[in-house]
């Protein structure tokens, strides 16, 4: 076990990560498109339709023969959405089309209907254009067309992609199974139970919130008292079912922090446990053949930090993603200080719409109200102890930057 006091960089942290989860796969599965959002695609999709699959009307309007300009038109037939037309276009006669109806057969042009005006069975023409007005059958995808390449997270914009050119099922990666363990004496599920030295167990729901948001399966989320034994017995029954293991809290180097120990007596394999970054010093990674388990910090902001600049990357690493996690530069909008830089430190802050980065209020990683304020985190480097206003710095959001 690495010693307790070493602290390794956030990139070296990663890179320690991705070594070590390398050779881990999850199983593969067919499932409906519709029950595929958030998981990870692992074959190559093409189109098994064109795209429109007919010459379609782009609007409301009268469909005319290639060639047939004049000033009126009689009128033959009316064509909703969903029908055909059962009648030929002749020269001189016109079919009235609704938007994404099929045009008929010789169509040259749809002419919108603020053009025309409808009287007796007639249809007569204000003005020409030279817009045809007409989708073309595979104007958009034809039938063969690679859709999406493999590996890729399926979120809403891919599974509608899917189903629109006709595929119904795919392969992807089954779901990440992941367990939560809470530690600690004072914390407590309800209200009812709480009493002097009690708080509310707020790292158990985030975890299960932001797993449930990534399409991960939660097969246990527990609270586990500060006793060692207690701790070792709970990592091993859910070792059995999850593939990754969170535990937040007991982590550090006190006297009721067991965590560390404890995945050392189940088999596991501490890889780094300190990190310099803040908040997310006392920071455990840990596998054993295909298992992995983190230990995360014990105040909420820093669960939610860590849980995004580690367990999220490893879930998407099983799941055959090398994610990236997207920093951007930006002016801070106001000075900043503090007197210990021995960490890389991310701070909240909102993003104004001068595109400027505004500190929140924050009284430190228990204050996780403070991210309800927040756009994402801006980043001081190590060994660096003020930024002046208008100096750029690197910006995570916390709303898109962790795909």
């Amino acid at each position: 076990m690495p010693e307790k006091e070493k602290m390794i960089l956030l990139t070296e942290a990663q890179d320690v990560l991705e070594r070590e989860l390398a050779a881990i796969t999850l199983a593969v599965e067919t499932v409906p498109v519709r029950k595929a959002l958030g998981r990870t695609l692992t074959e190559d999709q093409t189109a098994h339709l064109d795209l429109p699959p007919f010459n379609k009307s782009a609007m409301d309007g009268y469909a005319v023969l290639a060639g047939d300009q004049r000033e009126a038109y009689h009128l033959i037939e009316v064509v909703a959405a969903g029908k055909t037309p059962c009648q030929k276009l002749l020269t001189g006669t016109t079919i009235k089309v609704m938007t994404g109806a099929p045009v008929p057969e010789g169509t040259g042009q749809v002419i919108m209907v603020e053009q025309t005006r409808e009287a007796n069975g007639k249809v007569h023409i204000k003005s020409h254009s030279r817009a045809t007005n007409i989708c073309p059958k595979g104007e958009d995808v034809q039938c063969g067309d690679l859709i999406l390449k493999a590996p890729v997270v399926l979120g809403p914009l891919e599974i509608a992609n899917l189903i629109s050119v006709g595929i119904s099922e795919v392969r992807v990666f089954r779901p990440v199974r992941m367990a939560i363990l809470a530690t600690g004496n004072e914390i407590v599920d309800s209200a009812d139970k709480l009493a002097p030295g009690k708080i509310m167990n707020s790292n158990g729901p985030i975890l299960e919130a932001l797993c449930r948001k990534y399409s991960f399966d939660v097969v246990a989320n527990t609270i586990v008292p500060d006793n060692k034994d207690a701790t070792i017995s709970e990592i091993r029954k859910v070792l059995e079912n999850a593939d990754i293991v969170l535990l937040s809290g007991g982590v550090s180097i006190g006297d009721f922090d067991f965590v560390a120990d404890a995945m050392g007596q189940v088999g596991l394999k501490v890889h780094f446990n300190r990190l310099a970054v803040k908040p997310g010093k006392p920071m455990t990674f840990a596998t054993s053949g295909e298992k992995i388990a983190f230990g995360l910090p014990g105040n909420p902001v820093a669960v939610f930090l860590m849980f995004h600049l580690f367990v999220l990357h490893a879930a998407r690493l099983i799941a055959g993603i090398k994610s990236q996690i997207h920093y951007v530069t930006l002016p801070l909008a106001s000075g900043f200080r503090h007197r210990k830089a021995e960490r890389m430190a991310f701070l909240p802050c909102q993003l104004t719409l001068e595109g400027t980065l505004k500190p929140v209020d924050y009284h430190g990683t228990a204050h996780l109200l403070a991210l309800l304020d927040c756009d994402g985190f801006f980043i001081v480097p190590k060994d660096v102890t003020e930024i002046h206003a208008g100096d750029k710095v690197s910006y995570l959001s916390i709303k898109d930057s962790f795909e």
